[in-house]
């Protein structure tokens, strides 16, 4: 550059040379923006969905975005996660499972903020991460309340993960209850409201960079299992004349025939997994945004079945452990579902999740040493390995019947949103059951469709080329006439109080509950028992080669955790539970008590037997391993050769195994008592926690329902907990010089950056 400049009057006129430079940049410039163009190009061309969907992220400074940011630091690295229903069940489970893993921060909306508070004190639930949110399904205003407390409260800050989790089922009640909005109290809190809390939700989600939505379907909703397809009633919107005629009172059901509680609930989960297949067609390829259902398997000790009577609570666990296999514990399926938020592999988007394998509680040592041998309906069981994509059936495939569930879906909540043939299943076992059920199902259903259709009235309601409002007149007669609804006001309120799950007196009086809830000490010798003592597994092979980390587990966390005689490694984080960390790496570990009492679970560290329930992976420096041996269990299952299906080798290998089942099943019915009346006693605990709780509150807003209410008064729409309250702070004058000084640190970043490019062209 100095050669030529020293010597610019040779190659010119005066001020050739400013012009020249000039030119010379101009045309870089060109050529720069030509190039930059022609990538976009070829980047639309290739990829049409995505082409410019990065440019849509692409925000300008404003006063609104700067505030934001700063109310949006207090999460640090966490995900955001907003799961429906975190006081009790499968979402409580989840919940402990997403704040163990320390990545997370979790909104729970509930309805009743003064039991969730309860059962966060009790679960020792990290309230810095984790924030209780009032949301009452059973009304529409309530999810819009929620969504802008959500908005305001993520600052920032996009939500990445949503679980439509909360749900209620009332099988015993032959007549409906209706919420504040009109709509059967079933249809609304597990289907309507979710439908339009993802509407309101989903554009929060949009900047993620990792967006899921989960749906919690079930089993009972998808026909072509054995659960879902050999118990009446069985799953079927049938031509959704209810639904499409607004499903509001009397007009329960969303097929527009006589009420059946247990219908609605299974027509729900199906409406919900139709949804989610749904969305997925609609948005995930412009959304990014994931979308899936789970059947975590059956949770048959959940207080989903609250409404049961006692003997069926009690009862029921037993029967789906020993007879279908099906069961599944709290904990077990509150780890399947943070499986599904947070593994990299089930970020797959239109995928219905189930898990392959018997149940990994309960069981017994037999179901355990065979890999589970029984596999619940629609696949209960495994563990973090036997996660796998589960086939739906016809009618949540149905491309028309989804169609028109959209339509009407949106019709009656008012949603907004952003701008199937599957083969059926060919198990042999659920065409037997089928055979054997279907002349009771077609009966069953035949009368009560009939009940409902009867009459000159019915020939109005099938005639659609009438006026919508007449043959909603006359359904609506139609079903008044039907209804059962118990006019003695001490049947409505016994049946109020059994539906909203009070635990009987019957049952478990104020004077059995314990005075505090005490954690046991593994260490802790069994009074009544013998200490059990184990051999430790023969492992130490000169030729065992060095263990391999399992495919994809390298993220999992950040201390290495081997378990022998299995010879596998996972990565786990410090503090996570030892159960948790096996089950993510599929290594069966029998439990009974779950208490550190039983010794069932027992491990071996360091030479030293220690119970898997009660122990978590401690730091480890770096360079070091976790090493746990596990008592080996026979895989002698694994190279037998199966019988054939309808061999007579099969048929008494069934009857062996049914037999055997049954044996368990009385066995252990006989000593149900305790662990029932244990999880009752923590049932009535936090009802009377509750109760003295709301006694004790000065507040002059009601806290909570009466338990004859409908639903409940809102504990003020849209109200934060106290715990996690975020007002829209005042524009002091410190904000607005840190604002000043980020516009002018943004202004001079820019200057400098037009700067140094004007340099390396000039340089080039």
């Amino acid at each position: 550059s100095s050669i030529r400049g020293s010597n610019s009057e040779d190659f010119g006129p005066p001020g050739f040379g400013q012009v020249f430079h000039f030119q010379f940049q101009l045309k870089i410039s060109i050529m720069f923006m030509l190039r930059c163009g022609l990538v976009l190009i070829l980047q639309a061309l290739l990829q049409p969905a995505h082409g410019y969907a990065w440019m849509a992220k692409i925000k300008a400074p404003s006063l609104m975005n700067l505030r934001k940011m700063q109310k949006g630091s207090k999460f640090g690295d966490k995900k955001i996660v907003v799961i429906t229903g975190t006081s009790s069940g499968l979402g409580k489970a989840a919940t402990k499972a997403l704040l163990r893993a320390g990545d997370y921060h979790v909104v729970g909306a509930v309805r009743d903020l003064e039991k969730m508070k309860i059962v966060a004190e009790l679960e020792g639930f990290d309230m810095d991460r984790f924030t209780p949110m009032y949301l009452d399904l059973a009304s529409f205003e309530s999810v819009h309340n929620f969504a802008k407390d959500l908005d305001k409260f993520r600052g920032d800050r996009p939500v990445d993960r949503l679980v439509c989790n909360a749900a209620v089922y009332q099988p015993t009640l032959s007549y409906p209850k209706w919420t504040v909005d009109g709509h059967e109290q079933q249809l609304q809190i597990n289907y309507l409201s979710q439908f339009l809390l993802t509407s309101k939700v989903m554009p929060m989600m949009t900047e993620s960079d990792d967006a899921r939505v989960c749906m919690i379907g079930s089993v009972t909703g998808n026909d072509n299992t054995v659960g879902g397809g050999g118990v009446y009633p069985i799953a079927d919107l049938k031509e959704l004349d209810g639904l499409e005629l607004g499903c509001q009172k009397p007009i329960a059901m969303m097929d527009g025939y006589n009420f059946n509680g247990a219908k609605m609930y299974k027509d729900t989960k199906l409406a919900l997994m139709m949804t989610s297949n749904m969305l997925h067609e609609r948005f995930h390829r412009s959304t990014g945004i994931s979308f899936s259902s789970i059947y975590p398997g059956c949770i048959a000790e959940s207080p989903l079945f609250r409404e049961k009577r006692p003997w069926f609570r009690k009862y029921f666990p037993i029967f789906m452990k020993y007879i279908t296999g099906g069961y599944v514990g709290e904990e077990e399926a509150g780890t399947r579902l943070f499986q599904v938020l947070h593994d990299p592999k089930c970020t797959k988007s239109g995928v219905y999740w189930s898990w392959n394998g018997g149940p990994r509680e309960g069981r017994g040592v037999e179901a355990m040493e065979k890999g589970g041998q029984i596999v619940g309906a629609g696949g209960a069981g495994g563990g973090w390995e036997s996660i796998y994509e589960n086939d739906q059936s016809d009618k949540v495939h149905n491309k028309d019947m989804m169609l028109k569930l959209w339509q009407c879906t949106n019709e009656i909540t008012g949603a907004e949103w952003p701008k199937a043939y599957q083969a059926k299943s060919p198990c042999p076992t659920l065409k037997v059951v089928g055979a054997a059920t279907q002349i009771l199902g077609i009966m069953e259903e035949r009368a009560r469709m009939k009940a409902s259709r009867d009459g000159e009235g019915a020939k109005i309601v099938g005639n659609r080329t009438l006026p919508k409002e007449e043959r909603r007149q006359q359904l609506e007669k139609m079903l008044l006439a039907l209804d059962q609804t118990p006019t003695d006001p001490a049947k409505l309120e016994e049946d109020l109080l059994r539906t909203a799950g009070f635990v009987p007196d019957s049952v478990v009086s104020a004077a059995d509950l314990p005075t505090e809830i005490a954690a046991t000490d593994c260490d802790e010798e069994d009074e009544e028992g013998e200490i059990v003592t184990f051999e430790i597994p023969e492992i130490d092979d000169p030729d065992r080669e060095p263990p391999q980390m399992i495919a994809g587990h390298e993220q999992l966390g950040d201390t290495p955790v081997v378990f022998q005689p299995q010879n596998v490694m996972t990565m786990a984080r410090a503090g996570q539970p030892l159960s948790e960390v096996a089950s993510q790496a599929d290594v069966f570990i029998r439990y009974k008590c779950k208490k550190g009492k039983c010794k069932t679970c027992s491990v071996n560290i360091n030479g030293k037997w220690v119970c898997a329930c009660q122990t978590k992976i401690p730091p480890q420096a770096a360079g070091e391993r976790f090493e746990v041996k596990v008592r080996p269990v026979s895989d002698d299952h694994k190279t037998q050769e199966k019988a054939a299906f309808f061999t007579p080798k099969s048929f008494a290998d069934g009857v062996v195994n049914n037999g055997l089942g049954v044996v368990g099943f009385v066995k252990e019915a006989f000593g149900a008592d305790p662990d029932f009346k244990a999880r009752m006693e923590r049932e009535k605990l936090v009802e009377e926690m509750l109760a003295k709780a709301r006694r004790s509150s000065t507040s002059s807003t009601s806290v909570g329902p009466s338990p004859s209410s409908l639903r409940g008064t809102p504990h003020g729409s849209g109200q934060i907990h106290e715990i996690r309250e975020v007002a829209p702070r005042e524009v002091d004058a410190d904000s607005r010089e840190g604002r000043s000084q980020f516009a002018v640190a943004g202004v001079a970043a820019t200057a400098a950056f037009v700067l140094a490019l004007i340099h390396h062209f000039q340089g080039a």
